[in-house]
């Protein structure tokens, strides 16, 4: 951002080890406390700067002695979450690795420590979804302090989608190939949905864990690796819909580019997407772990390829959220809290 000059400081000196070690594939054990490390860092080299402050904002985890020293001072402490309360998703994902008989190693115990702390001293909690905040309130958490500040959407300009002539119905998702990202139960669906020329396009890279080992991909499935930019605008531009059967994520970005590029969506209700649609308008939410929710929705669309396109023109009037409304967003409810009683 060099519109910022000199007003931007950056303190990501062991962050940046952090993504040496992803680079060079050191053992997770040294990468998870690489990461932990970073974020104390933070939380040190921020102290001073904050104690001069009227807010200080910090990703979960990074800021836990700040908002100690806080509390002698007039100046607000809030913690930015990016997913569910840290107990609400460890306790998802445990689920879904029982499911599926795969050993979850579990989080880094300090850093769910340090989270958990930070949630109970912060002044407020920013979300960025109704799914990610009612995670907190279920956790306890005063539903005043819990705000949500949905992010926003990198909005592309307006390009028509070209006609195909193949008679052709062409499902996407894009996301990491995990067992957090649910891609079996998509499989699943996709393999009973009913199509004669139906594809299935897999945009991301693969994990340690990917969810899918003990199953076979559909046949008309096509895995396309990491796509960016251009090339990732043309793999929106040229599917009919996007789906997303994420079992936790605070709220997905990807929601909002398929949106952005005119593809109606058929996400999970733990996606964040009842805060970018509302269901039926541009999409559908379905449940987690419901591949029959996601065959129904895929089917009447393949049958009412109408609808389908009313589903996209909707897209286009839709009104996404820029990332300069959520800045103004983000300033308007710090400034609320701010006016709340100080913890």
């Amino acid at each position: 951002m060099p519109d910022l000059g000199d007003k931007l400081l950056r303190a990501d000196h062991v962050q940046n080890f952090y993504l040496a070690s992803l680079r060079l594939r050191w053992p997770s054990v040294m990468k998870e406390e690489l990461t932990y490390q970073s974020k104390k860092w933070l939380d040190l080299w921020a102290r001073k700067d904050a104690l001069r402050s009227d807010a200080f904002l910090f990703y979960s985890g990074s800021g836990l002695q700040t908002l100690k020293a806080l509390k002698s001072t007039r100046a607000i402490g809030v913690v930015e979450a990016v997913n569910s309360h840290v107990l609400v998703q460890e306790r998802i994902l445990r689920e879904e690795h029982d499911r599926l008989d795969l050993p979850l190693k579990g989080f880094h115990r300090r850093e769910v420590d340090r989270r958990v702390r930070e949630y109970e001293l912060a002044d407020g909690i920013i979300c960025p979804s109704q799914f990610s905040r009612q995670s907190f309130i279920e956790q306890g958490m005063d539903p005043a302090r819990v705000r949500t500040v949905p992010f926003g959407v990198d909005v592309v300009p307006f390009r028509e989608k070209a006609p195909r002539s193949d008679g052709s119905f062409r499902v996407l998702f894009v996301g990491q190939i995990n067992v957090r990202k649910g891609l079996r139960y998509l499989f699943e669906a996709f393999k009973k949905f009913q199509h004669p020329k139906k594809e299935l396009w897999i945009v991301g890279p693969r994990t340690d864990q990917t969810g899918i080992a003990d199953v076979s991909p559909p046949e008309e499935t096509r895995f396309l690796g990491t796509l960016k930019g251009d090339d990732l605008s043309s793999a929106y531009r040229s599917c009919d819909v996007f789906v997303l059967p994420t079992i936790e994520e605070g709220l997905a970005l990807v929601i909002g580019e398929a949106l952005s590029h005119g593809l109606p969506v058929i996400a999970t209700e733990n996606s964040g997407a009842s805060d970018l649609f509302t269901d039926g308008s541009t999409g559908y939410i379905v449940p987690i772990r419901s591949p029959e929710a996601i065959t129904a929705k895929l089917q009447f669309l393949a049958d009412n390829r109408d609808m389908l396109r009313v589903l996209s023109e909707r897209t286009l009037d839709h009104g996404l959220r820029t990332w300069e409304a959520t800045g103004h967003k983000l300033i308007e409810t710090l400034r609320e809290i701010l006016e709340m009683p100080k913890r």
